[in-house]
């Protein structure tokens, strides 16, 4: 675990010069959230465990915030996209290189088109993507030295938009500003979590991920309490595939 820097920037008077003091701490001696009875304790945590947050834009760590606001709701649509995003999210931000997030603008494209056969197939990759996705934060947590395009962002969030309730459509409206300012970014990660977030966002996956949540929740859970984090992979990797 990365250590955590703590910069204090101390002014003795009007007159002289400041002075620096810089702390490190062990981000293991921090405690995790303690669990609220809802997923977002769970995705922070996680995130906390996985994520590099000095490798992270403004934009991810925004999304990162939505994510939290919509794990607190009371609804379970909403919990459930929440966790849903953010095992897309950490999938593209576990390994020192970029992937291509084919499967994610695949599955955006397809749906805008409105052809439901190519959805349908396209789902069943974007799912397959997430399984991955479970392998690779396993192999992180395991191993952690083992890990180290263009699609119609605008229309699919159109679509979602009209399927989500007006409670969380404010939290909705937020984050596809910051998925669209990743995709119009500059590198590839960016690109990268801005389709993964789009894709999985869509209703379909919603429907998937809701079916397969309690195991999905438990899997972050155990991420980012030190639990057992081969057994949560599996049973979440046999529900997300048994519920396409």
């Amino acid at each position: 675990m990365l250590p955590i820097t703590i910069i204090l920037l101390v002014v003795t008077s009007a007159f002289a010069a400041p002075s620096v003091t810089v702390t490190q701490y062990n981000a293991n001696d921090i405690p995790p959230v303690p669990d609220n009875g809802k997923p977002s304790s769970s995705i922070e945590n996680a995130f906390d465990v996985l994520s590099d947050g000095g490798d992270t834009n403004i934009y991810i760590l925004t999304i990162r915030q939505i994510l939290n606001d919509l794990a607190n709701q009371s609804d379970s649509k909403s919990q459930a996209l929440a966790v849903g995003q953010a095992i897309a999210i950490l999938g593209e931000l576990a390994y020192g290189n970029p992937g291509d997030a084919c499967a994610a603008a695949e599955l955006v494209n397809a749906y805008t088109s409105g052809n439901k056969a190519a959805t349908r197939a396209a789902l069943g990759n974007f799912i397959q993507s997430l399984v991955a996705n479970i392998d690779s934060l396993v192999q992180l947590i395991l191993n952690p030295n083992s890990v180290r395009y263009s699609f119609k962002l605008q229309d699919a969030v159109a679509i979602s938009k009209r399927q989500r309730i007006i409670l969380v459509l404010c939290l909705y409206n937020e984050e596809y500003c910051a998925a669209k300012r990743l995709y119009n970014a500059f590198n590839i990660r960016s690109n990268n979590v801005g389709a993964a977030v789009t894709a999985a966002s869509l209703s379909p996956v919603t429907k998937v991920v809701q079916r397969a949540y309690s195991t999905l929740a438990n899997l972050l859970r155990a991420i980012g309490n030190n639990g057992n984090v081969i057994g949560a992979a599996a049973a979440a990797k046999v529900e997300l595939l048994r519920s396409l």
